[in-house]
């Protein structure tokens, strides 16, 4: 397993192709852990409002849910998350696993 930073995490999934399916492994703010499969570049529930300030300013990563959208089909706008950068753990994405350093 490779080691990465966060940063570099944050780059490799931004790298990653349209429609590519994901997971990141991080700690949820009341201190458990939480794998979630995510994936890149859909538009799903997004109204073209836009958010109300920059995610990256709060070094926090915008990712879509799917077990959530699974959960919930009719409100696909409910399955946006924050994924907090100083909380990942593990990145895996085209099969290949990558741990994350906090530094």
């Amino acid at each position: 397993m490779t080691t990465i930073t966060a940063q570099e995490a944050k780059q490799k999934i931004q790298e990653l192709g349209n429609g590519t399916i994901y997971s990141v492994l991080f700690v949820k703010k009341d201190g458990s852990d939480r794998l979630m499969n995510s994936i890149k570049g859909t538009s799903r529930g997004v109204s073209g409002v836009g958010l109300k300030f920059d995610p990256s300013e709060r070094e926090l990563l915008p990712v879509y849910d799917l077990q959530a959208a699974k959960k919930d089909p009719e409100n696909p706008n409910r399955a946006w998350r924050m994924v907090n950068l100083a909380t990942i753990k593990e990145i895996t994405c085209n099969g290949i696993k990558f741990q994350v350093t906090q530094k």
